[in-house]
């Protein structure tokens, strides 16, 4: 009788031993079919397939918003009067700032942007600006020239180097414009800043004629370690201004506006 049983006892084991792997590949539960394998049910895969599906989805609206927007700038450059004076225009449109070249039909095309930090205490106009009102000129403005502390980086961009008597001088005779002087001016002594103009461009603002107190010295130039913010200057990352240097020309111009409905302005 115990042979019996334990023979019994072997052959229900060993069925549910041949049993087991249908049975531990697939348990099906009302509608819900659960596999031991992913550990999630069929309609966790479906709404995982449509969180899936929904971010695909916005990231194609969110580019097409972004072309609209491009779109929509590229219009209201050509409407400039500064898209008659040059065939590329650096946009600094509050923190962001864009590189536009002009293509043979007129049209204008973004090929750059970054961002950007500008004046401590915002964005005004150039006709009310005020020397160290730590404000950021409203308008649009010739790049004269590139410069820094070094070598010519890579650039088309004309290129001065700063030696030891380099001034940009904030003094009455030669209010902001770069003086070389074997004594020390009223201005800014440039090598005396080896990080922010390591390398620049000097924006065109209040030139000829120069206005005495009405600001001196705005540039593009390399944002100091611990801040975007700046006395007026536009402040980039130092790879972003390398960038952007290689990618400009002689004749730029920068266009410093606070919102794109003051575009069209200038």
């Amino acid at each position: 009788m115990k042979r019996s049983l334990s023979v019994f006892f072997f052959l229900c084991f060993s069925s549910l031993l041949l049993a087991f792997p249908a049975f531990s590949s697939r348990l099906v539960s009302g509608s819900h079919a659960v596999s031991f394998d992913s550990g999630k049910t069929e309609a966790d895969k479906t709404e995982s397939g449509k969180t899936e599906e929904s971010k695909a989805e916005s990231g194609r609206m969110e580019k097409t918003e972004e072309k609209k927007e491009e779109e929509e700038e590229a219009k209201l450059l050509a409407a400039t009067k500064t898209s008659e004076k040059t065939k590329q225009i650096i946009l600094k449109l509050d923190h962001r700032l864009s590189l536009w070249n002009k293509e043979e039909d007129g049209r204008w095309k973004k090929v750059a942007e970054y961002y950007s930090g500008h004046g401590r205490n915002g964005f005004k106009k150039a006709e009310e600006r005020r020397e160290g009102d730590g404000t950021t000129p409203i308008g649009s403005f010739p790049i004269l020239f590139s410069f820094g502390q070094g070598d010519k980086p890579e650039t088309e961009m004309s290129y001065r180097k700063i030696s030891r008597n380099s001034y940009w001088s904030s003094g009455r005779k030669d209010y902001n414009s770069w003086v070389e002087s074997g004594k020390k001016i009223e201005g800014e002594h440039l090598i005396e800043y080896p990080i922010c103009y390591q390398y620049a461009m000097a924006v065109g603002f209040n030139q000829n004629p120069a206005v005495f107190g009405r600001g001196s010295a705005i540039f593009l130039h390399i944002k100091a370690p611990d801040t975007w913010e700046s006395s007026g200057c536009i402040t980039l990352e130092k790879e972003a201004l390398l960038e952007l240097l290689r990618l400009c020309r002689d004749g730029c111009y920068i266009l410093i506006v606070p919102d794109a409905s003051s575009i069209g302005s200038y």
